[in-house]
């Protein structure tokens, strides 16, 4: 009898790390755009191309509708906050980091093995900016012009491609940011 006790105990315990989360919501973020443009959930940092764990690396990020909505900050959308600090954009489900194609603006944003290159630091300024580091002028916008709807979510969800592109003041509802944890 006490075998079976201990065995339920122990599965038990088994079953509910499976269920934890990878990382306490408190050592996670999203890059959430300050300004909602037309989407009333906001638009945050995402892998482009899936949802969650299936997410393909090899599409890059996208700016495409919070899912903080749903109560939880997905992996595919989820930044390690003590690296952002540093100016290291990292998604720890993954072990990728945020990374521009070249310091350039029109570069575009991807996804790549993390090893702390100039073409992987950003800077979330004071201001919202989000800069490459090593340029200084040129920040993550999200398109003002490109976006496509989703399928499969009620309401549709909506993503827009991202690039650097010189900062201005013209163009802050696309270009200004902020961490967002639950």
């Amino acid at each position: 009898m006490k075998k079976s006790v201990w065995t339920s105990v122990f599965a038990a315990a088994a079953l509910a790390c499976s269920l934890a989360p990878v990382h306490a919501a408190s050592d996670v973020a999203e890059v959430r755009l300050v300004d909602n443009i037309d989407e009333s959930r906001g638009y945050c940092l995402d892998i482009a191309g899936g949802r969650g764990e299936n997410a393909p690396l090899d599409r890059g990020l996208q700016a495409h509708t919070c899912y903080d909505y749903s109560g939880e900050l997905l992996v595919d959308q989820s930044f390690d906050v003590a690296l952002l600090e540093q100016g290291t954009f990292k998604i720890p489900y993954f072990d990728v980091c945020m990374a521009a194609t070249a310091l350039d603006a029109g570069a575009s944003i991807e996804l790549a093995a993390c090893d702390g290159s100039e073409l992987q630091q950003f800077m979330l300024q004071d201001n919202g900016n989000l800069v490459a580091t090593a340029v200084g002028d040129l920040c993550i916008t999200t398109s003002a012009t490109e976006k496509k709807e989703g399928r499969g979510a009620t309401p549709v969800h909506v993503m827009r491609p991202l690039s650097l592109q010189p900062c201005s003041d013209e163009n802050s509802a696309y270009q200004v940011w902020m961490l967002f944890t639950l």
